[in-house]
Order: structure tokens, then sequence, then C-alpha cells
């Protein structure tokens, strides 16, 4: 069954009610609520039929290879044998022809192609993950926009968020398609401001692969957000992730995003189903992102804080929030 089936089974079933749907598609409860949980967790995307993905056993992990590359930097000049000591000083025990692979599959096995990595500006998309065991609070931004379908009444609804990785702070609106300047709009309207007033020191803004309003090889697109960020004094990596690895760190990113997600689109539902306007249904999110951030508690390592309550924690400030934080406005 496709997701637009899917889709319209799980609108209907808010609507006309779950038992009588699911007698007129022949499905059971089970499966409908199924298929409810996961578009709230991913959108539209999570209604697609799920499709496993093969890693070969032998193939390096996503954060052994960040270093290996990292090494290459350093030192373009050493060969994969030179590279596999100095991983085993770090503890790191792989295989010369491992380390041989991993230059192969980034195009660094000769030399003078190493020199030129190395030598490359860092003003591009790289898919090396940050140090996430040991980025601070507000220092590590993820970024991704969810479809959370074309509704009567509505049009197509599409969630942009920004979302702080350690503090789980979070800048979410919603916007009816998908584009640059509508990135530019969040980031610069939102994102940027609400770490101006909360001392959120970014130096990582990562991109999730699965986002459909960006290309790494638009240096366009890259130069200008470079400008955007450096404008308001900023210096930020970017990072493009690959979601169909795996590692504990992209698992951890996958299940923040998947939880806050859930939260949304739960919160949405009822509002969609019920005939507001998307206006109203903006307003709306507002105040559930709002809350969120200042009053959800959530368990950070046993202990409970909001987002925001953790952050001030985290960095031992006694903050006020601006008053704009508190009222509803119009975007």
């Amino acid at each position: 069954m496709d997701r637009d089936l899917k889709f319209t089974i799980i609108t209907e079933g808010q609507k006309q009610g779950i038992a009588l749907t699911c007698r007129k598609y022949g499905i059971s409860r089970t499966l409908y609520y199924r298929w409810l949980q996961r578009y709230k967790s991913f959108g539209i995307s999570g209604l697609d039929d799920i499709k496993k993905n093969f890693t070969p056993v032998n193939k390096t992990k996503t954060e052994v290879e960040s270093t290996i590359l990292n090494l290459i930097r350093k030192h373009p000049n050493y060969g994969p044998r030179e590279i596999k000591y100095l991983l085993e000083k770090i503890d790191h025990h792989i295989s010369e022809s491992a380390v041989y692979n991993v230059m192969k599959r980034n195009n660094l096995t000769t030399r003078s192609k190493r020199i030129r990595f190395s030598n490359k500006r860092q003003k591009n998309i790289t898919t090396d993950l940050p140090d996430f065991n040991s980025i601070k609070s507000g220092e590590g931004w993820l970024f991704w926009t969810t479809f959370c379908g074309c509704f009567e009444g509505i049009g197509p609804v599409y969630e942009y968020t920004i979302f702080d990785f350690k503090s789980r702070i979070a800048c979410t609106r919603l916007y009816s398609s998908l584009s640059m300047e509508i990135f530019e709009d969040i980031l610069t309207a939102v994102a940027i401001p609400v770490a101006q007033h909360l001392n959120l020191d970014a130096k990582h803004l990562c991109f999730l692969q699965d986002n459909k309003i960006m290309d790494k090889k638009n240096d366009s697109f890259i130069n200008k957000i470079y400008e955007i960020l450096q404008s308001h004094g900023l210096e930020i990596d970017i990072h493009l992730l690959k979601e169909q690895d795996s590692c504990n760190t992209l698992d951890m990113i996958k299940k923040h995003r998947e939880d806050y997600t859930h939260g949304c689109l739960s919160y949405l539902m009822p509002f969609v189903h019920s005939g507001t306007s998307f206006k109203d249904l903006k307003i709306g999110l507002q105040k559930y992102i709002r809350n969120y951030n200042i009053h959800q508690q959530q368990d950070y390592d046993g202990v409970l804080y909001s987002p925001i309550g953790y952050h001030v924690k985290a960095i031992d400030s006694e903050m006020v929030l601006p008053l704009w934080a508190y009222i509803e406005r119009e975007y």
C-alpha cells in the first residue's frame, strides 16, 4: 500500500473514527496505530515502505573514518601504513587495507590529492561528524525538514526545525513550501536571535542528508549561509550527516529528531483535522514550542530539566528571557 493511501486512511480515521475507517479499508486497528505512530515520528516519509539498509560487516565506522580524514589533513604526506600507526596510538586498531579503502572512497589515494585535501579551505560542506561527545550546550545545531502532509483548507505543511543537540532547545516554524529562502528566514529571524539571547555559542550546523532544500554541490547556497553566519559574528562549520550510516552519535540524533517530531505532530493533528486556518496552526505551534523549551521536563543523564533550564545550568547563567519569547508573533 503506497504512502498516499496510508496518509488518506490516517486522516480519515482522525475525522470519521478509527474503527469505522479500519473496517472500510479492511485493515486492523493495530496496523492503523502503527502507521499513525510512524507518521507522528517522521511525517509523510514515515509512511514509506521500510527498507533495511545493508552495511558491509567490514565497513569502517563513521566515527573512525572521520578520525582518519582528520589525520590525513594533518599528515597529507603519510600513506595508509603511517596513518594506521597513528590510529593505533589513539587506540583505533584497524588494518592498513581498511585505511586505504577510506582513502579510496574519498579519492585520496595519492600524495598530491591528500595535499590538496589538506590545503582545501573548510568553507564547504563536510560529511565528517563533529565530536558530539565533547561539544557543549549550544554548540551543535541540527537542521531538518518534515513534510507533515497536504490538508484540506490548509494545503501542504512543512516543519522546519533547528535543534541544539546537547540542550535540545528547538526553533520550529511551519511553512507551505520548501526553499532555501525559507531556511534563511528561520535561521536569521528565529535561530540566531534565540542564540544571541540564550548565549548559544554555535560551532557546528548539521544538515540531515534527507533534507530536500539543499544540494551539497550547491556552492551558492553554502556561501550564502556562511555570509549570513559571519555577518552575525558566527564561525560555524557546516556538516551533511549521512543518515544511512550507523553509530552511537547518529543513532542519538535520529532519536532526538523522532521524539521531537512526534511531540510536534501529536500536538498539531487535532488542530489540522478541526479545520483551523494555516495562520492559526502556525500560532498554535509557537505556543507548543515555547512550552516545550521553557517548561517541558526531559531526562538529562538522570536529572529532569526543561531544554532552556538545562542550558542555563550548563553555562551557569542567570539569564532572563526577552519579552518576545512570550508573545505570539506572525511570520
